[in-house]
């Protein structure tokens, strides 16, 4: 975590110094958010612009003293304080300002929202996983831009699918059942009462498993053994490369 002495200084009220050096990032990621906002508003393109702003994880809290409120978990989990996150669309010709969509969403979505915006759908040449939002932000489309989303991830074997309001969860041998409607927080486990409702989900899951190839790439942890599988990967300028 680094910051500027501005931004520390405008945070200096926050004890705890790694969150004071956190929140002085934010303010300095704001700051330039703002100055690509007043530039739009300076070439009057403000209006016919899409600005999209959302965070890819939640917070790690206890490195950085991030704060992921009521939710369960932290970056790298799947409880929803790992996938939940905020985002925020401005597109003034087209969405009505102070508009709210409550659906589940995912990042996916953006690059498919954008193409179309664009009209750049015909040069798209293989099918995509995200759904055009803009329809279902403006009203122009009812009913859910997913009936379900999926994660996976196989290092750490954890498969998770959710719909509207239930959330199925592994982590190796453990299993959960979701209310999200009513549990926000992933407080209980509702997988003993919901059979129906397990099977329904996992099933899914298991169906959307079988289109998946095996991943191409190693996880990000795994640098020691890519370096074994190319003995090549860094080249030393003082030598000559074999």
């Amino acid at each position: 975590l680094q910051a500027t002495h501005k931004d520390l200084e405008r945070n200096n009220h926050i004890e705890v110094e790694k969150r004071r050096t956190y929140a002085a990032m934010v303010s300095s990621m704001d700051d330039g958010i703002g100055l690509i906002l007043d530039k739009l508003e300076e070439k009057k393109i403000t209006d016919n612009t899409i600005v999209i702003f959302f965070s890819d994880n939640g917070g790690v809290e206890w490195y950085n003293f991030s704060d992921n409120g009521i939710l369960r978990g932290i970056k790298g989990d799947f409880f929803e304080g790992g996938i939940r996150v905020p985002f925020t669309m401005q597109w003034p010709k087209k969405i009505k300002p102070g508009t709210t969509y409550d659906k589940p969403i995912i990042a996916l979505d953006v690059f498919a929202t954008v193409a179309s915006a664009a009209s750049a759908e015909k040069y798209i040449k293989n099918e995509i996983d995200g759904v055009d939002l803009l329809p279902y932000i403006t009203g122009k489309k009812s009913g859910l831009p997913h009936e379900y989303l999926y994660w996976k991830n196989p290092d750490k074997e954890i498969d998770v699918v959710r719909d509207e309001r239930y959330k199925y969860l592994r982590i190796k041998s453990d299993e959960y059942i979701f209310d999200l409607k009513n549990d926000i927080s992933e407080e209980t486990n509702i997988i003993d009462s919901s059979k129906p409702i397990y099977d329904r989900l996992k099933s899914q899951f298991k169906n959307w498993e079988k289109d998946m190839i095996d991943p191409v790439f190693l996880d990000l942890g795994s640098g020691k053994e890519y370096n074994k599988l190319n003995p090549d990967r860094w080249f030393n300028s003082s030598q000559e490369k074999q």
